[in-house]
């Protein structure tokens, strides 16, 4: 599975890179929103793993822009923003999933695998 994760932590990055590149998945990664725009617009992705509190683009406004766009390939939420109408804003926003920081290593794969089939 080719994957966009767009986060901007470094230490985040590599738990995720860790994690996806154990299951053999092609990962690519911005750490920006605006970045991440640019490359999910123009190269094909089978699903994308977006920070929400990103510099220059923040996640819930890049999963809407990218929505409208006609993106519909999976788009998972990450955020350290854990409350009910933080996870019903992101569900109401387009992603897919929202998986809330820290993130289990078990909830992002099990994630992954089920948004990643479809």
């Amino acid at each position: 599975m080719r994957i966009l994760l767009a986060e901007d932590n470094e230490m985040n990055v590599e738990l995720f890179l860790a994690t996806l590149r154990d299951d053999r998945h092609e990962v690519v990664v911005t750490r920006d929103g605006e970045a991440a725009k640019q490359r999910a617009l123009s190269e094909p992705f089978d699903l994308l793993v977006l920070d929400i509190q990103m510099p220059r683009l923040d996640g819930y406004s890049l999963c809407r822009e990218l929505r409208a766009a006609g993106i519909t390939r999976p788009i998972v939420a990450l955020s350290a923003d854990a409350m009910p109408a933080d996870i019903a804003r992101g569900v109401e926003g387009g992603f897919d999933a929202y998986l809330t920081k820290p993130v289990k290593v078990g909830d992002l794969r099990e994630t992954l695998h089920r948004l990643g089939g479809r």
